[in-house]
């Protein structure tokens, strides 16, 4: 059994997920290290997860219950901040689930190495199956310059909070939250600012983590932009912005994923007819400014790279050569 660092507060969001939370409650509670505290967060949920929370509560004396009125995710883990007894944080989505050494792995990493912040590696799990991303990586401990860059690749850590253990004191020391104005990439800003504050950051690609990817939601390029959608671009401008100075190589890399981002976006603007020249004329600006970053990164191949120069010079036909791809 791994040494006993202290209380952890899982914190899981809720917002109308009933039909799953039993599944990841379950799994929650089956771990392997004990000292930890569950609080659930009812974001204003309407399905009936009120009363499920009531009836975990009221069987199991390590989770607590917290109501607030609807106000988004970001919302939701902030009240999960305000109420964690715990010396680290992680924050499960109630739709996923996890291994019995979830918890124990990420607290393995900061004994090893006395981190600053440990990640694990996840399942992408749908109905075709578990996809492991991390299959080919070893256990890695880096500094916060290489940690910004992995946590921005698509390859790496990524921006989830429910794979990382945060520490309390990291957060309220720099009054860190979860940015309630952004409605997509919210948990990557928070992970980036704070890494920012960290100086060692350890990884153990083992999966313990299955984030359940909903068919519909990834692959459905028929349904119009929104404005949620769209915040995504704000999160990774405000992200280049933050490294500009002290890590520019981490700046660039941010760049060339709002290169992609605006890209596809413009994909999905086309092919659902949608006719709004402001954002349009937002998609065509983000591509054309940060183009030269996407070129440079070595993530992308490069028959992604000539189709982002396609996109750069001539958006119709971008979307057409994609167009036959679905």
């Amino acid at each position: 059994m791994t040494n006993d660092i202290g209380l952890i507060s899982v914190v899981v969001p809720i917002y109308n997920m009933k039909q799953y939370l039993t599944r990841c409650v379950d799994t929650l509670l089956n771990q392997t290290y004990r000292n930890y505290e569950i609080i659930l967060i009812n974001d204003g949920s309407t399905d009936g997860s009120e009363e499920l929370c009531e009836e975990i509560v009221a069987k199991h004396p390590q989770v607590r219950y917290v109501y607030k009125e609807n106000g988004g995710l970001s919302s939701a883990r902030n009240a999960g901040i305000e109420n964690a007894n715990g010396e680290y944080i992680i924050f499960p989505d109630p739709d996923d689930w996890v291994t019995e050494d979830y918890l124990e792995t990420l607290v393995e990493l900061h004994v090893k190495y006395d981190s600053d912040l440990e990640i694990c590696g996840y399942y992408v799990s749908n109905e075709n199956g578990d996809v492991n991303p991390h299959e080919k990586k070893e256990i890695d401990v880096t500094d916060n310059n290489t940690a910004l860059e992995r946590v921005v690749s698509q390859n790496w850590y990524r921006g989830f909070a429910a794979n990382k253990l945060y520490h309390l004191d990291i957060i309220r020391q720099n009054t860190l939250w979860f940015d309630t104005e952004l409605g997509m990439a919210q948990d990557l800003h928070f992970a980036f600012r704070y890494i920012l504050n960290c100086k060692k950051i350890s990884f153990n690609p083992a999966p313990c983590y299955y984030y359940y990817q909903h068919i519909g939601a990834v692959t459905n390029v028929k349904s119009p932009l929104t404005a949620r959608k769209i915040s995504g671009l704000k999160t990774y401008e405000k992200l280049a912005e933050i490294s500009q100075k002290d890590y520019p190589n981490v700046s660039n890399m941010v760049k060339s994923t709002l290169a992609n981002m605006s890209m596809h976006f413009t994909f999905i603007y086309i092919h659902t007819d949608m006719c709004d020249k402001e954002i349009y004329d937002k998609l065509r600006k983000t591509t054309k400014d940060n183009m030269k970053h996407f070129i440079k990164n070595k993530e992308y191949s490069l028959l992604h790279k000539i189709q982002g120069i396609i996109a750069y010079l001539s958006p119709m036909l971008y979307y057409q050569i994609r167009k036959r791809r679905i």
